[in-house]
């Protein structure tokens, strides 16, 4: 009616003139819409999740059933050396995988990498030294290489399948359970991974979830270094 009258033509002309409002949604990030965009770069902190702390956990107390590790108590080695030598070859392990992983990613599942390589690769690796501390904190409170592998599962995996965003994105959870997910690091690493892979930012903008990690990681070694004993209680 409007238009008929401004521009004194017949209601059906003026009819056709008006073109109605047309809404679109659009990604910013995946705009294909292909759940292996998310899925993929996912994987990437569930594995790293997975196979450090058990494989930390399991080591440590598989020398703890068969009495090799009395020869350490009653060696000279310090706290400290008996430590990083026990995490530095899980580590060692774990960094080849990130760039595995990576690979598998990118080229097998075809998610795109838009950040930056090494803050992407640095991250990752403080993330490991999360996980392997996770490990080695459960196998100097356990004796049996079973309780070491249900526990490290009940702390480590079931929480990062729940509330880090690999299945269900955090912003998707209640009230409550966000809360929930902000407890444990892999919400702060799956920013991480999915702000590299997709959106491509770095420092600039993923700084808290940085410190975040770094808090984690600090915590975690300094609890293990203060849990070893090299002359346990009997």
């Amino acid at each position: 009616d409007y238009v008929a009258r401004v521009k004194g033509l017949p209601h059906a002309r003026a009819r056709a003139l008006v073109q109605p409002v047309k809404l679109e949604v659009r990604y910013l990030y995946n705009q294909e819409v292909k759940s292996a965009w998310t899925i993929a770069p996912a994987l990437v902190m569930f594995v790293l999740t997975l196979a450090p702390p058990l494989l930390t956990a399991l080591g440590v107390v598989r020398e703890k059933e068969r009495g090799s590790i009395y020869n350490i108590f009653s060696s000279t080695v310090t706290r400290l050396e008996f430590l990083v030598g026990k995490l530095a070859p899980y580590v060692g392990i774990s960094a080849f995988n990130i760039l595995v992983l990576w690979a598998m990613a990118v080229y097998l599942f075809g998610a795109p990498f838009k950040g930056n390589g090494l803050f992407f690769y640095a991250t990752a690796l403080l993330f490991v030294f999360i996980t392997t501390g996770q490990g080695l904190i459960v196998s100097l409170l356990v004796g049996t290489q079973q309780a070491a592998a249900v526990i490290t599962v009940v702390l480590s995996v079931v929480p990062t399948i729940l509330y880090g965003g690999l299945l269900v994105p955090v912003s998707a959870l209640g009230p409550e359970t966000k809360v929930v997910a902000h407890l444990f690091p892999a919400m702060y690493f799956t920013n991480i991974v999915h702000g590299t892979f997709l959106k491509g930012v770095g420092l600039e903008v993923l700084w808290q979830d940085v410190l975040v990690l770094v808090a984690y990681a600090t915590a975690l070694l300094s609890t293990g270094y203060w849990l070893f004993r090299k002359r346990p209680a009997v």
